[in-house]
């Protein structure tokens, strides 16, 4: 394998894929309770949505990768990888804008964790990494 036909922004979104990823296994709510217990759900557990999710940062990275695997393609790669990243950030950010937490009643305190924050970060730069790879010269 040559690792120079990946270009730079081919690194992007693998490490956009591999942030992603990261989230999803992290919590994406959490509720502490008045007696000092804790409960959250991470991004498989909550819904669909991280499965989701990850199958499309999935798809992008294997686009990327297809040059370093000498797979050709019918269309340039740029546009799918431009595509599945902003799929997964506007489904990110629906479910951030959707998600109950339960209210202040009977001592508890729900809060959005720290894995849905690095799920949105990631697709945003799987996203973005699609955006440079569009600029690309083909090569």
């Amino acid at each position: 394998m040559d690792l120079t036909k990946i270009s730079s922004s081919d690194r992007i979104v693998l490490v956009g894929f591999v942030l992603t990823f990261i989230g999803t296994l992290g919590p994406w709510w959490v509720v502490s309770y008045g007696i000092g217990g804790t409960s959250s759900a991470n991004g498989w557990h909550v819904t669909y949505l991280g499965w989701l999710v990850v199958t499309l940062c999935l798809v992008a990275a294997a686009l990327a990768l297809s040059k370093l695997l000498n797979l050709t393609l019918p269309l340039p790669a740029a546009l799918p990888i431009l595509a599945c990243g902003a799929l997964s950030v506007l489904l990110v950010l629906i479910r951030l804008l959707t998600l109950r937490l339960p209210a202040n009643a009977l001592g508890t305190f729900g809060h959005r964790g720290w894995g849905i924050w690095l799920t949105l970060v990631g697709s945003i730069v799987v996203a973005f990494g699609g955006f440079l790879k569009n600029g690309e010269p083909a090569r």
